[in-house]
């Protein structure tokens, strides 16, 4: 499978959340995330009126009636830092390996994403320049290739993009299976249809086979 996005052997796409961050920033701002931090436990929650205190080694605690995007918001309007539209994006059920949560701005006339990751405090990191909004709301998108070459892109749900850039679906692709487009690793299928006498070893990942030559496919995570 692919370096940063795999299929779950239970049939599903996983993309490696970091990798998903990496494409669109350059990197953690330590100094802005100490900040937002140490501001964190001298305020409230906004949405609360509750504070977050401060845990060891002065870390935020971990607190369950933490806002942490509230906070965020509220930090960057008391840093004089500019909060473009669209305001906080969020991915809690994605491709994503993780609950990821957004919210953009712009700090000392560079762009920043503060950035949240399940429940943990935020990090602050430097956006790419220039970078188009909407490569955050994107947290689906895979590359689907075969070693011959044969390629396309999986939006969600069922909307596809061929190399052409042309906008067509799995059905199109892969046939009116509601389980497209993937499909038993053959072995399993030649077992249970009583043509293998041995039963496969596999962990029963399940197969995303090309429709043009036959091959298996990857997935990886779309470059941008």
């Amino acid at each position: 499978m692919g370096i940063h996005a795999r299929i779950e052997p239970g049939g599903h796409i996983s993309i490696n959340h970091t990798a998903w961050i990496d494409q669109r920033t350059g990197g953690p701002d330590p100094d802005l995330t100490t900040d937002l931090h140490t501001w964190a436990t001298t305020h409230p929650n906004p949405s609360t009126g509750v504070g977050v205190g401060v845990g060891p080694g002065d870390e935020p605690e971990q607190t369950p009636d933490r806002d942490w995007p509230a906070l965020a918001r509220a930090w960057c309007t008391t840093r004089g830092y500019e909060i473009p539209e669209p305001d906080l994006i969020a991915h809690p059920k994605s491709r994503l390996d993780a609950s990821i949560w957004v919210l953009r701005a712009t700090a000392a006339r560079y762009p920043i994403a503060v950035i949240g990751l399940n429940d943990d405090p935020p990090v602050v990191h430097a956006e790419v320049p220039h970078l188009d909004p909407w490569y955050w709301f994107d947290a689906d998108s895979v590359d689907i290739g075969c070693p011959s070459g044969h390629g396309w892109t999986w939006r969600t749900g069922r909307e596809m993009v061929t190399a052409d850039g042309d906008f067509t679906t799995l059905t199109v692709v892969f046939g009116p299976d509601l389980d497209a487009p993937f499909t038993p690793c053959p072995a399993c299928a030649a077992h249970a249809h009583g043509d293998r006498r041995i039963p496969c070893d596999c962990d029963g990942t399940p197969w995303i086979r090309c429709p043009t030559c036959g091959a298996r496919c990857d997935v990886e995570l779309p470059t941008r």
